[in-house]
């Protein structure tokens, strides 16, 4: 039988929601912008612990980033020929959109035999935060499901203006090295990725995998690994993995998802594996005339776009 409860976090007066069922736990924060920041199957640790969990936003858990993933710089984008600035309260957002660390409303909890379910949502509307650098009125909701696969999100964007609105979306999941990186290994399928200058802004050129980027050719140990790289490829019958001692976490997403950004700090206990829609500064690559490249996807006025995300455990 899967649980589905909602209480209090001790020790911060944050709202929380526990699923648990098969083995499984996991742990969301609605008001850090629907993170789910905790879980564990049989007591081992697959989300790294957060360090600070006061620092809402993309420093541990599964940060929701939406609708800018990546960076823009200067927190400037172009969209029809008219300049934006990304801000939020006045304060520049240069890095991975508005919603990272918002209060969602949590709109449904259940649980049965097989399954437990947490969905929520957050609009961006004139007279809110959000649409002050992000003029396009829209509704995300992002559902959790966990069953004894593992963790299944499904998330929805609704276009509720009068006007085509340009976005990206991706998920950026922390995983645990478990306290030794040597010990934890993964490998991802693509073969190219975006070439990039210092500042991590594509250049625009996606080029094959190099030596020391190379993640496709079977499993490499995380503390091998110094990337933070934007790859180009995925489709909806590939996966990425991370590999434990004892269990396999395989990450699989809807064909939208192209990319996948690779980030193994080697100061930090977890490493991401993060399935995006679109390029870093994809609005403005897509002005320049990089259409393809950008991954930009625009939702015409009343339509709503979907996509869903897969992490599967399988014990070794």
């Amino acid at each position: 039988m899967f649980t589905a409860t909602k209480g209090t976090l001790e020790g911060y007066g944050y709202e929380l929601v526990t699923l648990a069922g098969a083995g499984h736990e996991v742990r969301i924060l609605p008001q850090a912008g629907f993170n789910l920041y905790y879980w564990t199957f049989e007591g081992g640790e697959i989300f790294m612990e957060p360090v600070d969990i006061t620092q809402f936003g993309t420093k541990y858990g599964n940060p929701i980033l939406f609708p800018t993933p990546n960076r823009i710089p200067n927190a400037t984008y172009t969209w029809n020929g008219r300049e934006h600035v990304m801000t939020k309260r006045g304060e520049k957002v240069l890095i991975h959109g508005l919603v990272k660390d918002e209060p969602f409303t949590v709109t449904q909890l259940e649980a049965d035999e097989d399954s437990a379910v947490c969905e929520a949502q957050i609009a961006i509307a004139p007279g809110n935060a959000l649409y002050e650098g992000y003029p396009f009125a829209c509704t995300l909701t992002v559902r959790y499901t966990l069953t004894a696969a593992g963790v299944h999100l499904d998330a929805t964007v609704h276009n509720d203006g009068g006007e085509q609105m340009p976005f990206g979306f991706a998920v950026h999941p922390y995983f645990s090295k478990r306290g030794d990186a040597n010990k934890v290994e993964l490998t991802m399928p693509c073969r190219r990725y975006y070439e990039a200058d210092e500042a991590l802004i594509p250049t625009g050129r996606i080029l094959p995998v190099e030596a020391d980027k190379t993640v496709y050719d079977g499993y490499h140990t995380v503390e091998s690994l110094y990337l933070d790289n934007v790859f180009r490829g995925m489709t909806s019958d590939m996966e990425s993995s991370v590999r434990y001692e004892d269990v396999i976490v395989h990450i699989r997403a809807s064909d939208c998802f192209r990319n996948a950004v690779v980030y193994t700090p080697h100061n930090r206990p977890g490493f991401c594996i993060e399935p995006q829609t679109c390029a870093t500064n994809f609005i403005n690559m897509h002005a320049q005339g990089l259409v393809d490249e950008s991954g930009l996807m625009v939702l015409p006025a009343g339509k709503t776009f979907t996509c869903a995300v897969d992490m599967i455990v399988e014990k070794r």
